[in-house]
């Protein structure tokens, strides 16, 4: 075994390496390589290459977004990790990544987060349900290279799937009419005005997430390019915007078809927030009730609420919503001595 490192980046003439590594890794008719691989630019700090003698076995990235903090510190990334099936690949390039961001001052390693929790991040620990639309997929071992790296879980995640899809509680819909009275108005989003809408809810994101674990804001120009090209697979009925008497947008969820599941007609509750302010407490509640509402009319039997943060406010929604465990994922890191 002969095993050496190289560093590569956009622009490279070995970049293409780095690129088609899962080719090599995963099974021809994997839904991983039926994916369209997203590698930011933004924050991208170094690529590297392991290969064992002229075979490229592994890769991984790192990112150094100057806005990431965990308990305290500013932590670099490690994204974009492949490997094959052989934990040498996987400890020479993570101790490699480890000796790179120590040799910057680095004192805190997070991954596997492509730049920023805007970009895909966290590994699922389980194939034991149907990958949904938007999920990644990866071989389930990188779980045990990064923790024989000494990286250790620093969050966990789950989604959940609602097969109850019971409309209309009491309670929400009183909630609805005291909202309504308020002057409230909840419509669809407006797809022959998409990018305004899009821009509307990027200002909108800077204040309903600042306080969600991990969150940093990303450039204006880079959220556009990454929502502008979901609309073709956005039903306006089942994306909802609420906005106050005077216009102000105060909470929207952004919902998409599961386009994977040929089985069943499911919605995956994909991006849910309201003002933080107590004035709309319950709103949540009700755009998600209006979505159920609509989504059952056609035809939709399950619900999917993905990717939630275990000590997130999108818990009790989802709960709220009947929803039965689907799938976990963790997210790892390491504090450097």
């Amino acid at each position: 075994m002969m095993i050496t490192i190289t560093e590569t980046g956009p622009g490279h003439p070995d970049f293409h390496l780095f690129t088609e590594l899962p080719g090599r890794i995963y099974p021809a008719d994997s839904i991983r390589l039926k994916m369209p691989e997203s590698i930011p630019t933004d924050f991208l700090k170094a690529c590297f290459v392991v290969k064992d003698g002229e075979t490229v076995v592994a890769r991984a990235s790192i990112y150094d977004n100057p806005l990431m903090q965990y308990a305290g510190q500013h932590a670099f990334l490690v994204g974009n990790y492949e490997c094959a099936d052989h934990d040498d690949y996987a400890s020479a390039l993570l101790l490699h990544i480890v000796s790179k961001v120590k040799s910057w001052g680095g004192t805190c390693l997070v991954g596997p987060m492509n730049g920023s929790t805007w970009e895909g991040y966290r590994f699922l620990v389980d194939h034991a349900n149907p990958l949904f639309f938007t999920e990644p997929h990866h071989h389930l071992y990188y779980n045990r290279q990064f923790k024989a790296a000494g990286l250790e879980p620093v969050a966990y995640y789950y989604s959940n799937i609602d097969r109850g899809m019971e409309l209309d509680n009491p309670e929400i819909l009183a909630r609805e009419r005291e909202l309504k009275a308020q002057g409230v108005t909840i419509r669809p989003i407006d797809l022959s005005d998409f990018e305004a809408e899009v821009n509307r809810v990027y200002d909108f994101n800077l204040l309903a997430f600042r306080t969600n674990f991990l969150y940093t804001p990303i450039s204006r120009e880079a959220f556009l390019k990454k929502y502008l090209q979901t609309k073709a697979y956005i039903n306006p009925e089942l994306t909802l915007m609420a906005e106050d008497k005077t216009g102000n947008l105060v909470g929207y969820f952004f919902c998409i078809h599961d386009f994977y599941n040929s089985q069943t007609k499911t919605l995956i509750v994909k991006t849910l927030a309201r003002h933080p302010a107590p004035e709309w407490r319950g709103l949540g509640h009700v755009i998600g009730n209006l979505i159920y509402r609509k989504a059952v009319e056609l035809g939709y039997t399950s619900a999917i609420h993905s990717f939630i943060y275990e000590q997130g406010t999108s818990t009790k929604l989802s709960t709220h919503f009947s929803g039965t465990h689907y799938r976990n994922y963790v997210l790892y890191g390491k504090h450097l001595a």
